[in-house]
């Protein structure tokens, strides 16, 4: 299993329309591809951890992530492999996270598994900082 977590701020003439769009395709492409996580927007940054295949993620990662011009400085977290995974189980899926009680659920699985990763400790205290507000 590899992990693959960063930070991002959104380009600044992003539309909304787009950011949804980015999500829509996000969800359906890692589903699709077996890919685990997150995905979460806010007050002009993304915040996005990746689980899966090491090869597809860092392909992924480099060539599509990293030099999408829908977003930038990008802020690395975790980029390496580890033996537990903290969302493979979490929905069974890829999720976009856009309102705080999504976000909350997401705190709680976290809490639940912190005692077997502590990856998942680190990525809660992430994402206490990350406020999501419902429209």
């Amino acid at each position: 299993m590899y992990t693959i977590c960063y930070f991002s701020k959104v380009a600044p003439d992003l539309t909304d329309e787009e950011i949804q769009e980015i999500f829509d395709h996000t969800y359906h492409q890692n589903n699709e591809k077996g890919v685990c996580g997150i995905l979460l927007h806010t007050m002009g940054n993304f915040f996005q951890v990746l689980e899966g295949d090491e090869a597809y993620l860092t392909d992924l990662y480099e060539n599509r992530i990293k030099t999408d011009p829908r977003h930038h400085s990008i802020f690395e977290v975790i980029h390496k492999s580890g033996s537990d995974p903290v969302f493979t189980t979490y929905n069974s899926r890829f999720q976009t996270i856009d309102n705080s009680d999504q976000l909350n659920e997401v705190k709680q699985y976290l809490q639940k598994h912190a005692i077997r990763s502590s990856t998942s400790d680190k990525l809660a205290r992430l994402l206490k900082s990350f406020i999501i507000f419902d429209y």
